[in-house]
């Protein structure tokens, strides 16, 4: 290892070892946030915003890390240092409590990053409670570096000045040095030799409990948490044995790790992945980057053994961790898999230490929490850190894995251990008890089907498969690939992260599903679920193909009687100060900015298929209303709302702007074929950003289809289900589905909408779910019913797509079925165990389980079920143009449903929304139903065991 570090002064650079592998997570996954650092401080003193914006200035101009972007140059990817620009800060003036500031924190810590194009930094105040969220991507920083930076960070805050000036040797230096010393050959030998004794190793554990699932790549696994703290005295003794037993306190809190696993996965052999510092060089211990490493080390229990003898046995590997920190753990993970095809990840069960000395602020301007992103980096990671009153523990765990009860349980059987071998660590371990022990194993029927499992693809497919490795990896200088083989690895072969990327491109397959499985039959699957490259060519040359859910929706565009109950209009009122030409020329700027907003749909005689073409795009108009009388008004909005658009011909999406003396009004409509609620939102973002004359981030054009997901899970869950509700009609359905609706709105306060969460949370419901079970407990007490499907929104949105425009919404069926159910707490259960069915059939097309569950549907009703269900909608932010605004309520109401129940989070408690057919329902009978919602809301929050109604059998 010959390399030297010194400054380079380069602005463009390679990325490190760790860095690309964080890279390349984030395109398998884009956007997601498992590896954003989310910091959440809690000032001690009224925070100065203006004050903190120039210390976060401050903080990017000094560490370049804050500064760069991480982006493709033909055949390479490097980071580029840009020159000084502000740390985005947004301020939240809004009077919220600190528990509604903390939920609205966790909210925004699981908005990823876009790597390419935004530096891997933003901030968020929250004025009035003193509360800041620091948001900064991985990539950019490693437990370390928190120490310069809070150190900076409070220097700048109460002075303005750094303490220290910039040093000479930056990130970009040091990765260009990590790519020399990778490459030595001492190192590619010791990788070698490394590899042979973790292909010996067995495979991963499986704990109690654990649920066979999909091969997934890193970030995309859900994952959730359990906290506990150790007190000094714990800690004073786990230093003493440690000291006992010539190890370290990361020893002793590992050894009884390792005690803990054997009793709940039931071996004697473990691969534990560690994170090591990797700062192999003294002029690194100051710098902001991300330097860690994951070291899998192979760990033992001997038999009938003390504590004593536990760590004896694992204490050389353990040390031997740090000697290994420098061998990149993508590459081993690749030379493990050329020699055992079968091997998946190296450290599925993972422990991290961690003692990062306390930043030298003489008073501290702020407490710090690591908020929690709802992902998981591992099948199950233990995390360790020592404060200044002790340790406090995090374990994290993979919730596709193993079930919500694991945390706490496994929790309680750790510190059961330690507190057993910490009082006497020469007992024997065979005398050690846990309370709790592994859980059950999960019923099948309700598992997932693992990846890979059936016949292999065809044999021309797989030699399209190693054609295709075989030309990306004909890129390598160097590299000679002889022969692949259907099992052969790409990055065993000798492939990197861009070379994949590059070439999953070409082959148009989604980097996310390749990494699950980087082979050349893994591969060949995925091919085999899509038309071949060339043939998927000529199909976009001649339009794009709309995914399932456009498919449905322009065929009801087709059906005269639904088609306005297919539009999204809106109405926004603007205060005075309104340049309404301005205003038309922004709105015009970002109808031509997206491809979906100028999109036709024709119908393909030839191919027999709806193509997406692209078209112009529409202009806003501008109405002067002066004088008109407030009927004229109101007719003049219904009809540009809810209008329909000939969708072969014209753009689907239009605005006017009506202006007086006093008022200027936004009247926005677009079809739902081309706009969800997400891309509403970025519509009026961008529309106040071209106001102001900001620059629009690029549009790409909306995705193409994803292949479809297997329904047999959700279809057979779903079996046997009534396919109607008996709703409580005060009119029989007519021959044809009506879509004038009304709407009635009821309110649960902030007191109960906490502990209503609570009870959900508690039960593993998502505010979603428990609106879910609140429906079916609703209508349970209007009708004889017991057994309900209803139908809720799912995004399909990809994470990198925040600034896209376009339709990523699939219609989803969840069946919630109470019968023998006695309690609210049972109910939420009861939609828990149906949401998990449901939402991994969340990208299964609805039109294929309509066709199972429903084939003789009519007109009169929409198919499956005529109840809508929704906890997932905000009213949209007006658009920022400076001056006060406000939404005005829609005229003239359209309902795709017979009842639409909508959850919203106001800010101030729950808001319940009942949207009715007015064909159907008098105003009465739906205040009835919207009532009992209430009621039902408010015994669920009071007691989650009280009864669902006196009359549930």
């Amino acid at each position: 290892m010959t390399a030297e570090l010194v400054p380079t002064g380069v602005q463009v650079a390679a990325l490190s070892s760790a860095q690309e592998r964080l890279w390349l997570i984030e395109q398998s996954a884009p956007g997601s946030p498992l590896y954003s650092v989310p910091l959440f401080l809690r000032w001690t003193e009224p925070v100065d915003v203006a004050a903190l914006r120039v210390a976060l200035d401050g903080l990017v101009a000094r560490h370049d890390v804050l500064r760069t972007t991480y982006e493709r140059r033909g055949d390479r990817v490097v980071q580029v240092v840009a020159g000084q620009h502000p740390m985005p800060v947004e301020v939240v003036d809004d009077p919220l409590s600190p528990d509604e500031v903390r939920q609205d924190a966790l909210r925004r810590c699981r908005i990823g990053f876009d790597l390419a194009r935004t530096p891997p930094a933003r901030c968020v105040v929250w004025r009035a409670t003193g509360r800041v969220l620091l948001l900064i991507h991985h990539i950019a920083v490693d437990g370390w570096s928190l120490v310069p930076l809070f150190e900076d960070l409070a220097q700048l805050y109460r002075t303005g000045r750094a303490a220290a000036p910039v040093d000479e040797l930056r990130y970009v230096d040091y990765a260009q040095w990590d790519r020399q010393v990778s490459a030595d050959p001492v190192v590619r030998e010791e990788l070698r030799r490394r590899a042979d004794a973790l292909v010996a190793a067995p495979g991963p554990a499986r704990l109690g409990g654990a649920r066979p699932v999909a091969a997934a790549p890193e970030g995309a696994r859900p994952g959730s948490q359990a906290g506990f703290d150790l007190d000094a005295e714990l800690v004073s003794a786990a230093e003493r044995v440690a000291k006992q037993t010539r190890g370290t306190p990361f020893v002793v809190f590992l050894a009884a790790y390792l005690e803990t696993l054997r009793h709940w996965a039931d071996r004697t052999e473990f691969v534990i992945g560690t994170m090591t510092v990797n700062r192999p060089h003294p002029a690194l211990e100051r710098m902001a980057g991300f330097f860690v490493n994951t070291v899998p080390m192979i760990l033992r229990c001997p038999d009938g053994g003390t504590f004593r003898d536990l760590v004896a046995a694992n204490r050389a590997e353990a040390f031997a961790s740090l000697r290994h920190q420098r061998l990149p753990f993508d590459q081993l993970v690749a030379e493990v898999g050329a020699r055992d095809t079968g091997r998946r990840g190296l450290a599925d069960i993972a422990f991290a230490y961690q003692n990062f000395p306390a930043p030298g602020i003489d008073e501290p301007l702020w407490t710090t929490e690591l908020l929690p992103t709802g992902t998981a980096k591992a099948d199950l990671l233990l995390i360790v850190e020592m404060t200044a009153t002790g340790a406090r523990g995090t374990l994290e765990f993979a919730t596709d894995r193993y079930p919500e009860q694991l945390g706490l349980r496994f929790v309680a059987d750790y510190l059961a251990v330690l507190d057993a071998v910490l009082a006497d660590p020469d007992r024997p371990l065979a005398d050690v008890r846990v309370p709790n022990g592994p859980l059950a194993a999960p019923r099948p029927p309700a598992e997932p089907v693992l990846a890979g499992r059936g016949a292999p693809p065809p044999a021309d497919v797989r030699r399209t498969a190693a054609n295709l490795f075989r030309t990306a990896l004909s890129t390598v200088d160097g590299l000679a690939v002889e022969r692949i083989g259907d099992d052969d690895n790409f990055f065993a072969l000798g492939g990197n992260s861009l070379l994949a990327i590059t070439m999953l491109g070409d082959a148009r397959v989604a980097p996310r599903e390749f990494l699950a499985d980087p082979t050349v039959t893994g591969l060949a699957r995925l091919l085999t679920r899509e038309p071949a490259p060339a043939a998927r060519e000529t199909t976009v040359a001649a339009g794009r193909p709309l995914t399932s859910a456009q498919e449905r929706m322009w065929l009801q565009d087709r059906m005269r009687h639904l088609r306005a109950a297919y539009l999204v209009p809106s109405i926004v009122e603007f205060g005075p100060g309104v340049d309404p030409g301005r205003l038309a020329a922004a709105v015009d700027r970002v109808l031509a900015h997206h491809p979906a907003l100028r999109s036709r749909f024709r119908l393909d005689r030839a191919a027999k298929r709806v193509v997406r073409a692209e078209g112009s795009a529409a202009r806003a108009t501008v109405t002067d209303i002066t004088g008109w009388p407030r009927d004229k008004l109101a007719d003049h909005v219904t009809i540009a709302c809810w209008t329909p658009f000939a969708l072969a011909d014209e753009a689907p999406a239009r605005a006017e702007i009506l202006v007086d003396d006093d008022q200027c009004v936004l009247v926005f409509c677009a079809h739902h074929l081309v706009l969800d609620g997400a891309s509403r939102q970025v519509v009026f973002d961008q529309i106040g950003a071209a106001y102001r004359g900001d620059t629009l981030p690029a549009a790409d054009a909306p995705a193409p289809p994803a292949p479809p997901a297997d329904a047999a899970e959700l279809i057979t869950a779903l079996a046997g289900a009534p396919t109607d509700i008996a709703l409580p009609h005060d009119r029989p359905r007519g021959a044809r589905q009506s879509i004038e609706a009304d709407s009635v709105r009821r309110r649960l306060g902030p007191a109960r909408t906490a502990l209503l969460r609570k009870a959900a949370a508690d039960a593993g419901c998502s505010l979603f779910l428990a609106t879910a079970a609140l429906v079916a407990g609703t209508l349970a007490r209007h009708t004889a019913q017991r057994d309900f499907v209803f139908v809720f929104p799912w995004s399909q949105r990809p994470g990198a797509a925040t600034d896209v425009v376009g339709m990523f919404v699939n219609t989803v069926p969840i069946r919630v079925d109470l019968t023998g159910a006695r309690t609210w707490r049972d109910a939420l259960e009861r939609a828990a165990a149906a949401g998990a069915i449901g939402y991994r059939g969340a990208d299964v097309p609805f039109d294929e389980v309509a066709a199972a569950l429903h084939p003789a549907r009519d007109l009169s009703r929409p198919p499956v079920t005529p109840v809508y269900v929704d906890a997932t909608g905000t009213p949209p932010r007006p658009p920022d143009l400076g001056v006060t605004a406000r939404l005005w309520p829609l005229p003239a109401l359209k309902a795709k449903y017979e009842m639409e129940f909508a959850a919203v989070d106001s800010g101030d408690g729950l808001e319940f929304d009942l949207t009715y057919l007015r064909s159907l329902f008098d105003a009465a009978t739906a205040g009835a139903v919207a009532d009992t919602l209430l009621a039902c809301a408010t015994a669920l929050a009071d007691d989650p065991r009280s009864p669902l109604a006196e009359e549930t059998p």
